[in-house]
């Protein structure tokens, strides 16, 4: 048994799956060319100039959250074709989805404690890059992104691990 929002926009579900399918697989695939981009890089500059270490860093910094973000993008676009199908069992990355959101927040927090203890000014990398000096607003509205984008992703991991049982025991009601 189908709901009526499923049957009336299939054609647009099935294109926002495909949207979110290609924007994951970009992101991954486009990972993986700018690590082996920038591996050559590494090799042929052996160590010569200081723009590459700092882009090595950078690439360091970005390549976690750009990987999460597309695998955040197939969850979505399996979750949306799950919804569609009329049988079968969920892939795999639907199946673990809390759990690789809940191992990104793990490593953001993780990620940015290590960043503010090896900061010379702890209170800059906090408040990125503004001091005390400047006043306790910096540091609040930091430390607020960062708790509200922790707990937005902790609630999407809930939704996930208890939605996908409710949508599995609904199609063998059928």
């Amino acid at each position: 048994m189908k709901s009526k929002f499923l049957t009336e926009n299939r054609g647009l579900l099935r294109l926002c799956s495909g949207v979110a399918r290609f924007c994951g697989l970009f992101a991954l695939l486009g990972t993986a060319v700018l690590i082996a981009v920038m591996v050559v890089v590494m090799v042929a500059d052996s160590g010569r100039h200081d723009a590459v270490a700092q882009s090595r860093t950078q690439l360091v910094m970005m390549v976690p959250h750009i990987v999460f973000h597309g695998l955040a993008a197939l969850i979505l676009a399996e979750f949306i074709t799950y919804l569609l199908a009329e049988q079968g069992e969920p892939k795999w990355i639907l199946r673990h989805g809390d759990k690789i959101i809940y191992g990104y927040i793990l490593y953001a927090i993780a990620n940015w404690v290590f960043y503010a203890a090896q900061s010379p000014g702890v209170e800059r990398a906090i408040s990125g890059g503004m001091s005390f000096r400047d006043g306790p607003l910096p540091l609040a509205l930091a430390i607020a992104f960062i708790l509200v984008r922790t707990l937005i992703w902790i609630g999407i991991a809930i939704v996930l691990r208890k939605i996908i049982p409710i949508i599995r025991e609904s199609k063998t009601l059928v």
